[in-house]
């Protein structure tokens, strides 16, 4: 247990030191972080528990001008009821991380804004929110896998309210 979370605490310094996940030298104004967010990128809770809240939430994102790709577990692709792209998430693998660039290549880099909506994020979500957001990465503080997201949302008694913060957050309500 103490080894994995070593190996994964290198691996998270490594990214950094490669600039591969976002951070920030001195603090940053959200506001103009968010200004002119065109593409957003979501991933999705790959828990049926809380994909549903996850959903609905989703559904009150009044923002047309912006591109939203949803990244999603394959069995809940054709429940995601989205309108816009969707990718999904590599099949299991062996080792949770280090996760390797070409396991997630189906999904693009470059998205102004990254959200991670799992309330118990894994290296694999921390890992595509923390490389895919340009301006800003958002996710529930976890503890060990904190360092991949640049705003982090403490996940309350109730889930759809977080999620309705983190949201708010990212400038998608």
């Amino acid at each position: 247990m103490a080894f994995d979370q070593l190996r994964l605490r290198l691996w998270m310094n490594a990214l950094r030191r490669k600039g591969k996940v976002l951070t920030f030298a001195r603090p940053v104004s959200v506001q103009e972080q968010l200004a002119g967010v065109k593409k957003v990128c979501i991933c999705m809770p790959p828990d049926h528990k809380y994909f549903y809240d996850a959903r609905a939430c989703l559904q009150e994102i009044r923002k047309p001008q912006t591109e939203i790709l949803l990244v999603l577990s394959h069995d809940l692709e054709l429940l995601a009821e989205h309108k816009g792209k969707t990718e999904i998430y590599p099949q299991t693998l062996k080792k949770p991380f280090p996760l390797r660039e070409d396991q997630v290549a189906n999904i693009p880099k470059r998205f102004d804004v990254a959200l991670d909506l799992s309330p118990e994020p894994t290296p694999m979500t921390a890992y595509i929110t923390g490389t895919r957001g340009k301006k800003l990465t958002l996710g529930f503080s976890s503890g060990a896998l904190d360092p991949f997201y640049t705003v982090l949302v403490e996940k309350g008694e109730d889930y759809r309210t977080s999620l309705m913060t983190l949201l708010a957050l990212a400038g998608l309500l």
